[in-house]
């Protein structure tokens, strides 16, 4: 069984990486670090600078649904995309309950917020999923849900 100290461990290996690229899939924020880290926030997400809250997943539902670009996230995404990539980050943070906090040096602050997503009486939801992508798939995935968190 995996330990708070293997999860730690493995978010601990983003310290020092640098946010080379963001973007959305779907309702899903992706957030690429050197090293072929990739981090995707599924349930409530949010890109922070200082006091302004640049991109969030809850932006998604204003979509028109008739293109899956058509919504704030999207617009948003693209508007602060080159103020958001390009800084190392400099602390990973994580609760309790889940929640992650990654603060960049560039003053960016990405925030996947487990407790605040889906109520913990319903089924098992993926909150957010950090993983390895290698070319023969053997890398580590760390995916936290809404009431527990799992290293493979």
């Amino acid at each position: 069984m995996k330990t708070n100290n293997d999860f730690q461990s493995f978010l601990y290996q983003l310290n020092g990486r640098r946010l080379v690229s963001f973007g959305c899939e779907a309702d899903i924020l992706e957030f690429i670090f050197e090293g072929n880290f990739v981090l995707h926030a599924m349930g409530f997400s949010r890109v922070i600078n200082g006091n302004d809250i640049l991109v969030t997943t809850h932006d998604y539902q204003s979509w028109d649904e008739l293109d899956s670009t058509h919504n704030d996230e999207w617009v948003n995404a693209a508007a602060f995309r080159e103020k958001i990539v390009g800084g190392l980050v400099l602390s990973v943070l994580i609760n309790e309950v889940h929640d992650l906090k990654i603060t960049l040096d560039n003053g960016i602050v990405v925030e996947c917020m487990v407790a605040n997503s889906y109520p913990h009486h319903s089924d098992e939801k993926e909150q957010w999923l950090l993983f390895e992508h290698t070319r023969d798939h053997s890398g580590k995935f760390l995916t936290a849900y809404n009431k527990t968190i799992e290293l493979i």
